[in-house]
C-alpha cells in the first residue's frame, strides 16, 4: 500500500515545467502545508491549486475561485477544501476556508495571510467527522 509521502514523492518526480513553474509561486503555500505535517504537491490538472495530503489519506486543496492564478498578484482570495480523494466528484467535500470575494471583478482581494489560512486548516482537520479513524485511507 502506497503511503502518502510515497504518493507525493511520485507525482513530484514526475513535475514538468507547468508544476516547477507553480511551485515558484506558491512555494510558501506548499511549505506551509508541510509545516503542518501534510504531504503537499503542486495539481495542475483542471487548473492550478496546491493539494496536500493529510495523515489518513484525505486531501486538502488550496486553490482560489476556481484555481491558483499563475501570477500572484492576480490572487483574490483563498478556496480551501478537504475532500476523500483527488477527483472532481468527491464523496463529500468540507469547505474549510473561503475568502474570495463574491465579486472578483469589482470587490477587493479577501484575506490572504497564510498563517490564517494554516490555522483553518489545522483547526479543521482536528475537528472534521471524516479524518476519523473509520476514515483512514478514504
Amino acid at each position: 500500500m502506497l503511503t502518502a509521502a510515497s504518493k507525493v514523492a511520485a507525482i513530484r518526480a514526475a513535475y514538468g515545467p507547468e508544476e516547477l513553474d507553480a511551485l515558484a509561486i506558491y512555494g510558501d503555500v506548499h511549505s506551509a502545508l508541510e509545516s503542518l505535517g501534510l504531504h503537499p504537491y503542486i495539481e495542475t490538472r483542471g487548473g492550478l491549486a496546491v493539494c496536500a495530503y493529510a495523515p489518513d489519506g484525505t486531501l486538502v486543496v488550496v486553490a482560489c475561485q476556481g484555481a491558483l492564478p499563475l501570477q500572484r498578484s492576480m490572487l483574490m482570495g483563498w478556496h480551501v477544501t478537504h475532500v476523500p480523494e483527488d477527483s472532481n466528484s468527491p464523496l463529500w467535500r468540507c469547505i474549510v476556508q473561503d475568502t474570495t470575494p463574491d465579486d472578483l471583478c469589482c470587490d477587493p482581494p479577501g484575506d490572504l495571510r497564510l498563517g490564517a489560512t494554516t490555522e483553518a486548516i489545522s483547526r479543521h482537520l482536528a475537528t472534521c467527522s471524516h479524518t476519523t479513524v473509520g476514515e483512514a485511507g478514504a
